[in-house]
């Protein structure tokens, strides 16, 4: 199971340790920094400041004519992939892509606005460049409610490169750890639902710094789900419900009819 820790650049070093104690990679998101230096510079602050380098980066919306220094940057530092707010245009995308492969780097696309904000958008992507273009960072808790959790995973299945795990109690709660009881989202369901999906890619914990401690107990939760989904080898039935819905409503969207004629 692959997991990772979020860290944000004002808290590397505090989140990287973190991660480093539970044996994790990390993503660290480096979008409030400006860039106005040279990459290598960029580089080199990273790599003093941090005890190992990170697994991903996640940066700023990029200028035309900035995006070789993300490149660069993730470059020298070992990274393969990188996390980016889309830009307006389907050829600005491509042209993206394109340069960031030529140094052996995936980018992935923060999901959840314009003009990324709906299932239709990413599979538009998919369907004008090419599938592994359409690879996207998905957000759980930016989703407005269960469904819509289900349906995005579903649609999306097999664009989503990585799932961020936090909860929320209202709309200007701190991210909370994935399984506090006082958040608003299941996440043993959204668990469940994602293993009967057997999607393949990496999990990360994103979580507000007062919650850093605490994160062992919850990945032990997580992993405790994982492995009673493995031993019994399905979800439970009100997951499997659940998914049916979202399944009938995607067919009836599609103008697809479910034959269940046969079980």
């Amino acid at each position: 199971m692959d997991l990772a820790l979020y860290a944000k650049r004002r808290r590397a070093l505090e989140f990287a340790r973190a991660a480093a104690e539970l044996n994790l990679p990390y993503v660290l998101d480096v979008s409030d920094e400006a860039f106005d230096k040279s990459p290598y510079i960029h580089a080199v602050e990273l790599e003093q400041d941090l005890p190992f380098p990170p697994a991903a980066l996640v940066f700023p919306k990029a200028p035309p004519e900035g995006l070789y220094k993300y490149i660069y940057i993730a470059d020298l530092l070992g990274v393969e992939a990188i996390v980016l707010p889309p830009p307006n245009g389907l050829e600005e995308l491509a042209k993206l892509y394109d340069e960031a492969r030529q140094y052996d780097i995936y980018i992935q696309w923060a999901y959840g606005e314009p003009p990324l904000a709906k299932p239709s958008d990413v599979e538009a992507i998919a369907e004008k460049i090419r599938p592994r273009a359409a690879k996207i960072a998905y957000d759980v808790v930016k989703a407005k409610s269960m469904h819509e959790i289900l349906h995005d995973i579903v649609r999306m299945q097999g664009y989503i490169a990585t799932i961020y795990l936090s909860n929320k109690r209202g709309s200007r709660s701190p991210r909370l750890p994935p399984f506090d009881p006082s958040g608003a989202i299941n996440y043993v369901d959204v668990v469940q639902a994602v293993l009967l999906l057997r999607w393949d890619g990496r999990y990360v914990f994103r979580v507000s710094p007062q919650y850093l401690g605490g994160l062992k107990a919850q990945i032990s939760i997580f992993n405790e789900v994982v492995e009673t989904f493995r031993n019994t080898g399905k979800a439970s039935k009100k997951v499997q419900r659940m998914l049916a819905r979202v399944f009938d409503e995607i067919f009836a969207e599609s103008g697809i009819t479910e034959d269940k004629s046969n079980p």
